[in-house]
């Protein structure tokens, strides 16, 4: 006869059992494996019970060494749990502790020296009851399985310590050790002798151990229900179905189906393979349609998140992709993300589910849930947290700022260890709690939405590395012109300023102090530069010793009091120095502004250049205006003064050119004059189109220089009657290049050589050296492309006669738009009509024979 209380150790055994097949499909991790590990050895325990009270084969004494082998592997896997669910690593004592197991195990099989096997009696009413003569060294055994559950609460304990959130999770543990010793415990109590306490005990215990497992969300309920659970669930109950109706089953066969009798046993089998079938296909259904339906829901939502946010690398894109993802998902009624400032001392909100909600959010650096979530993985919810004494720390405000915002989950964002962002998520609609795919989901959005944001923050420095100046952190000269350009088509139809600015003497400035100090002083100067400009532009290192400031929407004058300002501040710069006394640093400026001043980005920059050369060569530290464009000198409006000055027309560097002209006329008497034609057709029609004074006197000494590169030129091409072959004529556009190569070793005169260098470039691009056009081609080299042309038309030359100053004018009338510059040509031409523009009297070939003779 089995034991009267055989049914408590069966149940127990079906519980355990389904505990298993549910975590044998889970997914495995080292805790999950060690909670499998406990299942295996309280089965063991357990079902070795069982087979003892029902008497089955080999033995009572083979299964009852079988249970007291599982009993004591308790203790032993419930510390390999506890060490892994606490992430410790200590081989030394797993393996103490599984080497005293065994050998207790070896000697009880042996000699039965710790609790020797229970005696099977029958009673009156021929039930089967288990009698244990219990001696003292069981104490021995029961004081290792103490030891062992000892030592690991102990070790939960101080992991407490550390992690005050983990306390309340693994509390479901410490309860259910203390019902499995007062199980154990009473089974010495005469009044419940003969009833398996322990049994129960270990019943209640694996079920807090499950709890434990589920309130850290390392698996989902629905575990419970996995294929291999749908399996046994289908076969329990259709054993439970057949064992109740078999023998009516056996019966109808019997009755109406008697040519069938021999073979009952096989229908029987089959109908009972059929039914456990519909079974597991009903309950797989119902499975798909109320757990797994979320599941996918949630899979497709993270996988698309995944792709959106794997295509961006801005910032502000892929954190409004998670908080989209996470409220279409979770449906929580506000979502917030702070990100943390660039001075690392606190998170600023900056977005939210709603455009309407204030930004006024701030969580500072000391908070302690900016500790928690630093120094863990994973989601923060409030509730926990509210349990520790890290909350009680908090001050009253932070609580209240928490409090009115119903914040209940937070979400780190970290940049491999360090923490860059927090997501604040709100209660959920119709109040429901965060549960375990809430949770899951939410650590799969925290990966993906950190790597994103790691990623984008890589990109980001990398992008700002590129495109600033390393010593002034200003844009470098690359990225400002970038950006001008994108200024330039984006305020199309308004102005656009352009302040540069040179630093005086800056060479001696090194060379009296040093490379390091010049070094502090242009940072010192970026920085009031920066300070000064604020957000209204943008400010670049646009070389070694100059700065260049965007200014969006500015006019000249607005630009130029700026730049003033700075100047001023730059000059008082060096003068609080404690250390010893600088050197005053001036700073000479130019300006242009678009439409005032230039009609184009080139003109832009070309013409604050200019205005920097007038700036030093009239005694540096100033700041000027470049107008292209003096309606005091335009057409229509010149005075005798205006004459005068064009007249009078001043240049420091008048002995140096008029040194190269004389070194031209000594190889090319024609090429002489023509300079001097140039010059003086030049400067006419700069003043014509409105030009001022320096622009002009600029024009003129590129004219005189324009073709100095022909004394490089061989006499025989330069003379030849005839026209120049392919070859000859490849040498004869050489003296463009041979121009540059002269002035450019006289520093001094280095501003004229955009003029020079592109003074036979067409409108068209047709034109060499560089084969620019339009607005590319710098104004000055469009002014010398016309009359060095008109020059060359009306003078006789050894290979053409003279042109008629009308031929001349009717060839550049019908050549504006392709080699001349339209809106100049038209100027030229109408100036030389109205008699604003003299005709210079051409030499002519006899007169430079004369000459040549004498």
């Amino acid at each position: 006869m089995m034991d009267s209380f055989v049914y408590i150790p069966i149940t127990a055994l079906c519980c355990y059992t389904f505990l298993l097949l549910a975590f044998v499909a889970a997914k495995k991790s080292k805790l999950i494996n060690s909670f499998l590990l406990f299942l295996s050895a309280i089965i063991l325990w357990t079902g070795g019970s069982l087979c003892m009270r029902m008497q089955l084969w080999p033995s009572l004494d083979f299964w009852y060494n079988a249970s007291v082998l599982g009993l004591t592997l308790m203790p032993f896997a419930f510390f390999i749990f506890v060490i892994e669910f606490i992430g410790l690593r200590d081989r030394f004592f797993k393996a103490g502790y599984l080497l005293i197991v065994f050998l207790v195990n070896i000697i009880n099989v042996l000699t039965g020296f710790f609790l020797s096997a229970p005696q099977a009696i029958i009673g009156t009413d021929e039930k089967v009851s288990f009698i244990y003569n219990v001696t003292w060294p069981v104490s021995i055994l029961f004081a290792i399985c103490v030891a062992i559950t000892s030592h690991s609460l102990y070790l939960l304990f101080k992991y407490s310590k550390t992690n005050e959130i983990a306390k309340k999770q693994f509390m479901p543990i410490v309860y259910g050790v203390f019902i499995l010793v007062v199980g154990h415990l009473a089974l010495f109590v005469p009044l419940f002798k003969g009833f398996p306490t322990d049994i129960l005990s270990g019943v209640c215990f694996a079920f807090c151990l499950f709890y434990a497992l589920y309130r850290r969300r390392l698996f989902k309920l629905t575990l419970l229900v996995s294929r291999g659970s749908c399996y046994g669930i289908a076969a329990t109950l259709s054993l439970l179905l057949f064992s109740n109706f078999i023998s009516l089953f056996q019966a109808f066969i019997d009755t109406n189906l008697s040519n069938f009798k021999e073979h009952s046993v096989l229908i029987i089998a089959v109908f009972f393979t059929l039914a456990t079938f519909v079974i597991y296909q009903g309950m797989k259904q119902f499975i798909d349609k109320v757990f797994t339906k979320e599941e996918i829901h949630q899979a497709e939502n993270l996988k698309e998140f995944s792709m959106m946010v794997s295509k961006s690398l801005n910032a502000n894109e892929i954190l409004e992709e998670l908080v989209d993802v996470i409220q279409k998902t979770i449906t929580v009624k506000k979502i917030y993300v702070c990100i943390r400032n660039e001075k690392n001392d606190s998170f600023f909100m900056i977005h939210s589910t709603s455009p309407l909600d204030k930004k006024y959010f701030c969580i500072q650096e000391d908070n302690p849930i900016v500790t928690w979530l630093s120094n863990n993985e994973g989601c923060l919810l409030m509730k926990d947290f509210k349990r520790t004494v890290a909350y009680k720390s908090m001050w009253e405000e932070e609580k209240k700022q928490f409090a009115d915002l119903k914040i209940e989950c937070f979400v780190s964002l970290k940049d491999a260890a360090e923490l860059v962002g927090i997501v604040l998520l709100s209660e959920k609609e119709k109040h429901s709690g965060f549960t375990y795919d809430d949770i899951n989901f939410l650590g799969s959005v925290e990966s993906i939405g950190s790597i994103a944001v790691r990623n984008s923050r890589l990109y980001e420095k990398a992008y700002l590395e590129a495109r600033t100046d390393e010593l002034t952190g200003l844009l470098n000269r690359k990225y400002f012109y970038e950006t001008l350009h994108g200024e330039y088509e984006k305020n199309k139809g308004q102005s656009l300023a352009l302040i540069i600015l040179n630093i005086d003497d800056f060479k001696l400035f090194n060379q009296l102090y040093g490379n390091k100090e010049g070094d502090i002083a242009l940072q010192m100067i970026a920085k009031i530069i920066q300070a000064s400009v604020g957000s209204n532009g943008y400010v670049a290192r646009y070389s070694g010793k100059e700065f260049a400031i965007i200014l969006p929407l500015y006019d000249l004058l607005r630009a130029k009091n700026l730049a003033e300002t700075i100047r001023l501040q730059i000059a008082d710069m060096n003068k609080y120095n404690k250390e010893y006394r600088l050197k005053t640093l001036t700073l000479s400026g130019g300006i242009c502004a678009i439409p005032y001043a230039a009609s184009s980005v080139k003109e832009l920059i070309d013409n604050a250049d200019r205005a920097i050369y007038y700036v030093k060569r009239n005694g540096k530290n100033a700041i000027m205006t470049y107008s292209e464009r003096d309606q005091n000198l335009g057409e229509g409006n010149v005075t005798a003064e205006t004459l005068k000055l064009k007249e009078n027309i001043y240049s420091d560097y008048e002995k140096t050119i008029y040194a190269l002209t004389a070194a031209i006329d000594t190889k090319d008497h024609y090429t002489f004059d023509h300079s001097n034609n140039v010059a003086y057709y030049a400067v006419e029609l700069a003043y014509a189109y409105g030009m001022n004074k320096e622009t002009a006197e600029i024009i003129r000494e590129a004219a005189l220089l324009h073709d100095v590169g022909k004394i490089g030129i061989p006499e025989q091409i330069l003379n030849k009657p005839g026209k120049l072959t392919p070859e000859e004529y490849e040498v004869m556009k050489g003296h463009v290049e041979n121009s540059i190569d002269i002035i450019r070793h006289l520093p001094s005169l280095d501003y004229v050589i955009p003029a020079v260098i592109g003074h036979h470039e067409r409108y068209d691009g047709l034109g060499y050296p560089r084969r620019i056009a339009k607005q590319d081609i710098p104004v000055s080299a469009r002014i010398l492309c016309i009359v060095d042309a008109f020059d060359a038309m009306v003078s006789e030359r050894s290979y053409k006669e003279a042109y008629s100053v009308g031929h001349a004018l009717k060839i550049i009338e019908d050549e504006a738009g392709l080699q001349f510059d339209p809106e100049l040509a038209h100027v030229f031409v109408k100036s030389i009509k109205n008699g604003l523009i003299k005709i210079k009297q051409a030499t002519s070939m006899e007169a430079n024979k004369k000459i040549v003779s004498l």
